[in-house]
């Protein structure tokens, strides 16, 4: 007897609040209602492992769902692949640096960090450090971190709205305040501080500096810089080793079709998008009910009703699962990054 192939539907996924000494606590404009936080908050991860996507956790949803949902045969590891985040930084963040895969790998670290930024908002004056300025050495560089100086070597630059930077592994960089910035990065918080401004913890105490491994990994030329030229404009921003991002901005009556068979990550940048099924796949659904069309599964929410049309709200992330059907749109009015995997993806 044949199984039936069953198609699969998009899903949102809950955030998680991170806190950090450099965030703020109000971030009402970002999810509304939210109250002011008891601590500050730097980071909202909205694609962790631990995110809940329904009932499950999405590292849970994909070691059930694997093929489904990510459609990838090669890729065997056990965690989400590609992490989203978005950043509020009040004060600037530490001179920082992050690992390749082979050196996280050799010193029991799990995997490296290549990331990229997008520049939602930047008020007047904001800056982003990254790469060495062209006359300093490594050696002027490590000095200067030694004195609480490394963020003079920095090459500061301009950041403004919809400006776009790539930062693979190796890469030393520093976000100066005034930005708020949606980061995409491979899954991992490996991270090495190297200047931090002799800044004190919640406790007082010197937040611990990572010189042995994070002098090692630094170059002071990664590759990494700007990626647009045009804030304004729309299409591929980065086609890496790690992620694609592609950036829309739609105007009511117009679509963009999303690809059958590769996983979407959708992060919405502003209000007014929503994901559309197939026309035909809508037959059967009805909003707010409980009807779920035939061969169809909702694998991260099952019973929810959304599979007319997923409403995208800003700060959150939805997917849009390998295994759905061919016709999924994004459609609305305003802008939002779909994050795709490379074909070859093994982690």
């Amino acid at each position: 007897m044949q199984t039936e192939t069953r198609a699969v539907a998009p899903f949102r996924i809950q955030p998680r609040f991170v806190p950090r000494i450099w965030g703020v606590r109000e971030l009402g404009k970002f999810y509304p209602g939210r109250p002011p936080e008891a601590e500050p908050i730097g980071e909202t991860w909205l694609t962790a492992n631990d995110c809940a996507a329904g009932p499950v956790t999405l590292q849970q949803l994909l070691q059930r769902n694997r093929a489904q949902l990510l459609g990838l045969s090669q890729y065997a590891g056990d965690d989400f692949p590609v992490l989203v985040k978005f950043l509020f930084p009040a004060d600037r963040l530490s001179v920082q640096v992050h690992p390749s895969d082979a050196y996280a790998a050799s010193h029991a670290l799990g995997r490296g960090k290549t990331e990229m930024w997008h520049v939602l908002e930047a008020q007047p004056g904001a800056r982003l450090g990254i790469n060495l300025q062209p006359e300093v050495t490594m050696a002027k560089f490590i000095a200067a971190c030694q004195q609480g100086r490394g963020a003079e070597c920095l090459d500061w630059q301009p950041a403004q709205a919809g400006d776009s930077f790539y930062i693979p592994a190796g890469t030393i960089h520093a976000l100066g305040s005034g930005v708020v910035i949606c980061e995409v990065q491979q899954q991992s918080d490996n991270t090495f501080r190297l200047d931090d401004y002799g800044r004190l913890d919640a406790g007082g105490r010197p937040r611990q500096l990572h010189w042995d491994h994070g002098f090692a990994v630094a170059r002071p030329h990664a590759g990494g810089g700007k990626l647009n030229c045009d804030p304004q404009a729309e299409g591929l921003l980065i086609n890496c080793p790690y992620f694609r991002v592609e950036k829309y901005q739609l105007t009511e009556g117009c679509a963009q079709p999303l690809e059958q068979g590769e996983m979407h990550v959708l992060a919405a940048l502003s209000p007014g998008l929503r994901l559309e099924p197939p026309v035909a796949a809508t037959a059967g659904f009805r909003t707010g009910g409980n009807e779920v069309a035939s061969g169809y599964e909702q694998i991260a929410e099952p019973g929810n009703t959304h599979a007319a049309a997923l409403d995208l709200t800003p700060g959150t992330c939805a997917v849009l699962p390998a295994g759905a059907e061919a016709g999924w749109q994004l459609a609305g009015r305003g802008d939002g990054l779909d994050i795709t995997l490379p074909a070859n993806f093994a982690g």
